[in-house]
């Protein structure tokens, strides 16, 4: 079933590499591990994790154009439905650099899948030698987030989910 999203999001990241040098692919893969723990059944969040950077990373790289990636996408989901919703949950990961990252995030609030690909991400970071920028990005995020839950989890992320997110912040 993952198969072909696999090779789709390998495809959209071949040649890149993270900060530490190793292939960039190991990024979402694990992403989706994260997505996989914390909601078994969802496969939508789990094949949006895979492909959550693709938008971003891979055209003008990989692919031509983000249109050429999401034919790409779409190519690799049996389900059209579900292809179209990973397609919005990736396209509404996709933020412009050098916007405020906290915004963004809160705008996620309202939309389960995309957060939940988001909160995935943010562990997956937060445990792969983050930048001290990054640390504290997240945090105050984080801290916002919980402002306006009251601490809780918001809305579609699991209590297992959320503080694992909180003691990586280092907010418990």
């Amino acid at each position: 079933y993952f198969k072909d999203v696999y090779n789709t999001a390998r495809m959209a990241h071949v040649g890149q590499t993270r900060r530490d040098g190793s292939e960039y692919f190991s990024h979402p893969s694990e992403v989706r591990n994260i997505a996989r723990s914390f909601y078994p059944k969802d496969n939508v969040v789990q094949m949006a994790a895979l492909l959550h950077d693709s938008l971003e990373d891979a055209p003008g790289s990989t692919v031509s154009s983000v249109e050429e990636m999401e034919e790409f996408i779409r190519g690799s989901i049996q389900d059209p439905l579900a292809a179209n919703e990973v397609i919005r949950v990736v396209r509404a990961l996709t933020h412009e650099k050098g916007g405020n990252y906290t915004d963004y995030v809160i705008g996620l609030l309202g939309d389960t899948p995309t957060l939940r690909v988001k909160l995935a991400d943010m562990v997956h970071n937060l445990t792969d030698n983050p930048s001290p920028k990054q640390k504290v990005k997240y945090k105050i995020a984080l801290d916002t987030i919980s402002n306006q839950t009251g601490g809780n989890p918001p809305n579609g992320i699991s209590n297992q989910h959320w503080d694992r997110l909180m003691d990586l912040a280092g907010n418990k």
